[in-house]
């Protein structure tokens, strides 16, 4: 029991009280709180999709099949859709950005969005909210750690941990009707 209290001590230690968020590139975000509405209407904009049935006849009834190979290809795609808009919920309403560093095009620079449009990707650079959540997204979180810091600390001061949301995903009963 005493191991436990101590990790939590040092894990809460890491967590500045501002709630500051320092990523690879040096730039500091901070984490505040989404609405909680908006994450709800996510999660209910994107349901999981149904696990299809199938008559089994040696029980003379409808039986689930969480094993089709359709099914499981559906909810990868289901995850990795609702998984992003998620995380674009965190960054752009769960952050705001603190410190640029001084040799690093900020999300106002033209400089990033001229590289990125050669990636084919729409781009909406008059619009100051996709600015600041592709350059978030492109050039001050490059990492996965990065991703994660930002899901940890914005979804903490939104009222769900990681776990929690990775817990909702896999219950196998959830938004099946």
């Amino acid at each position: 029991m005493k191991d436990i209290d101590s990790v939590k001590t040092i894990e809460q230690a890491q967590v500045p009280e501002d709630n500051t968020i320092t990523l690879s590139t040096g730039v500091v975000l901070r984490g505040k709180q989404v609405p909680p509405l908006v994450l709800v209407k996510i999660m209910a904009a994107f349901p999981r999709p149904k696990i299809p049935t199938w008559i089994n006849p040696a029980m003379g009834r409808e039986m689930e099949n969480p094993d089709d190979p359709d099914y499981i290809e559906r909810v990868k795609s289901w995850k990795v859709e609702s998984s992003d808009v998620t995380l674009n919920a965190l960054i752009l309403m769960g952050t705001e950005l603190v410190k640029v560093p001084k040799k690093m095009p900020g999300p106002e620079s033209n400089e990033w969005v001229d590289e990125y449009k050669l990636l084919g990707i729409p781009v909406f650079p008059e619009n100051k909210n996709w600015r600041y959540l592709t350059w978030v997204i492109y050039k001050a979180a490059p990492a996965v750690e990065d991703l994660d810091l930002v899901k940890e600390v914005a979804g903490r001061l939104s009222g769900i941990s990681e776990k929690k949301v990775e817990a909702a995903e896999q219950f196998p009963g959830r938004n099946q009707e």
